[in-house]
This record gives C-alpha cells, structure tokens and sequence, in this order.
C-alpha cells in the first residue's frame, strides 16, 4: 500500500509540474491590471495534483498496469520495434 501511495504522489506530482508549465506558457496574467480579463483559475495546481494521484490510483484498481506491464505485453512490443 505505501508503494502504490508514493507511486501515485510521483504521478501526481509530475501531473502538477506538466500542468503548472502549460499554464504559465499559455495564459499570461497581467499584474498590473486588476481588471485583467485572464487571470490564472484558483486551485488549479491542487487539482493537477489530485488528478494525477487518483488517476493512478484507478488504473492500478481497473488493472491496467499489470496488463501494460505483463510479460507477454513487453514482448509483443520488442517484436513490433525490432
């Protein structure tokens, strides 16, 4: 259980950090204008994070990762590469 905790906050702090540079690069607050028409969302990082963190907590439940990370699945990928 700790493993898929902290393998899920690394999710969801990538998540956060991918998130917080597409913002930045996409929406330009002016600070000396208070009557900006754009302005940053509030509580958007928070919901990058939770977004991340749950996401990786469902694809582990439905069974995703086991099925990505079989065997037989890394095989069947080496066989299409090569």
């Amino acid at each position: 259980m700790i493993r898929l905790v902290s393998e899920a906050t690394f999710i969801g702090i990538i998540t956060l950090i991918l998130g917080k540079i597409i913002i930045e690069l996409l929406v330009k607050e002016d600070i000396n204008n208070k009557n900006s028409i754009i302005k940053k969302p509030k509580g958007v990082y928070c919901a990058f994070f939770l977004t991340g963190f749950l996401l990786h907590f469902i694809i582990e439940y439905i069974g995703i990762n086991c099925w990505y990370c079989d065997k037989k699945c890394r095989v069947r990928i080496k066989r299409f590469i090569a």
